[in-house]
């Protein structure tokens, strides 16, 4: 808001010269002189402050196989199409673009060691290896789990690391949910946080998986994570592959170096441990705070959150179900690979990223032509090569969009599990 203000106020004033000039000088030259700065002046300034992050666009990005020795770190890919600010759906952050170009770019560990001489400087969000080919990301927006006061609004600043060594930047703006900053060279980006003031509340997730069941177990066993907010919930499932992530409301307000224990309502059921303490943990491994065993006879159990010193519940009771894996629609209820298609025309032309391989595979099964191919890797951004591909697919019938839906959730699962979760 105080961006646009300052605008308006530039161009109020370049106003009153070109009324100076028609009144005083009674010359076109110097009024057609002064628009002209007028115009670039405000578009300078326009661009050059700061923008809100709500209105960047949102990408499911493209996540690469075999590009990283370690299974549970997804390498993130995101083609850009044209100028502007995206979002991420899976870790929050926001790129700002000059132009198109390739992004990549993962979480990685914290160096225990990187921060030591800076004082009662700690991390307050995951650390990201940031690279781009063509040079094309200008400013970064890096998600936070602040919830500000008068004093401690700059405690927060970027750690920039490279080669060993450890650049302090400043934000040029931050919000409820983002710090901002503009950026030069890329490489290793992360949150730091001034601990100048006692702990103050941050906020947090209460995140519940089921472990599978084996043959002859009497117990349901559910992980319990308590963690920041700006910790990427994809992050946490894909170390977890083998447990089912069990969806409920999971926003609370934790402080940390605070004690809490968790509850449940249940006809038998142990807790371990019985409390423990909130961080802020931003390691590569997430761990369950608790452990809650129940009867495999119990189908449903109530979990919820107590501060343990103050004796006041910080996440309110929630239903969780134990009955099975994914909640699957009756089968006349659910949604064809075609309808699924179908439906998500619109959602899908914007967030597909990786056109050229799903093209791939249908021109290998012959499900569609040669000039087809051609014609799609002729065009530059992956929104019209889709819009194209699908168009294609509606001449085809029901079995080459099988086939694309096949494609597309082998390339991108995320994309098609967020899609599906809003059709069931």
């Amino acid at each position: 808001m105080l961006n646009v203000c300052f605008v308006v106020v530039v161009v109020v004033v370049y106003l009153f010269i070109v009324l100076y000039c028609i009144v005083f000088t009674n010359t076109r030259f110097y009024c057609a002189l002064v628009c002209d700065h007028l115009g670039a002046s405000v578009f300078f300034l326009f661009f050059s402050l700061p923008q809100s992050s709500e209105n960047a666009e949102v990408f499911t990005p493209e996540i690469p196989k075999g590009k990283d020795k370690d299974k549970h770190k997804y390498l993130f890919r995101f083609e850009c199409p044209y100028a502007g600010q995206f979002r991420c759906s899976l870790t929050s952050l926001v790129f700002v673009m000059k132009g198109e170009g390739e992004v990549l770019y993962k979480t990685v560990s914290w160096d225990p060691h990187s921060l030591d001489g800076l004082g009662e400087m700690k991390p307050a969000g995951p650390l990201y290896d940031i690279n781009c080919s063509d040079g094309s990301i200008s400013g970064l927006h890096l998600p936070h789990c602040e919830i500000f006061s008068e004093e401690d609004m700059d405690c927060l600043a970027i750690a920039h690391l490279t080669d060993g060594n450890v650049a302090i930047m400043n934000p040029l703006k931050v919000t409820e949910a983002h710090v901002m900053i503009d950026i030069k060279d890329l490489s290793l980006f992360g949150l730091i946080k001034r601990m100048i003031f006692p702990p103050s509340p941050v906020t947090a997730q209460v995140l519940v998986f089921l472990r599978p069941i084996t043959e002859g177990q009497r117990e349901n066993i559910l992980d319990v994570h308590l963690l920041p907010w700006n910790v990427p919930l994809s992050e946490v499932k894909d170390q977890h592959m083998e447990n089912m992530h069990i969806k409920t409301t999971s926003k609370c307000l934790l402080t940390p170096g605070t004690e809490y224990r968790l509850c449940c309502q249940a006809e038998t059921f142990t807790v371990q441990p019985e409390t423990d303490v909130f961080e802020l943990n931003f390691r590569p491994n997430y761990q369950p705070t608790f452990e809650v065993f129940v009867n495999v006879r119990n189908k449903e159990v109530k979990l919820s959150l107590m501060d343990n010193t103050e004796r006041r519940e910080v996440w309110s009771p929630r239903q969780i179900l134990l009955t099975g894996q994914e909640v699957e629609l009756p089968a006349h209820r659910r949604p064809t690979e075609s309808e699924f298609v179908n439906k998500h025309r619109r959602h899908l032309i914007h967030r597909v990223s990786s056109v050229m391989e799903i093209a791939d595979g249908l021109m290998a099964k012959n499900m569609i032509t040669g000039e087809i191919y051609s014609e799609v890797y002729a065009i530059k951004t992956p929104q019209d090569r889709l819009r194209l591909l699908l168009d294609a697919l509606d001449s085809g019938g029901d079995s080459v969009k099988a086939e694309f839906y096949r494609l597309l959730k082998e390339n991108e699962p995320h994309l098609v599990n967020d899609l599906d979760s809003e059709t069931r």
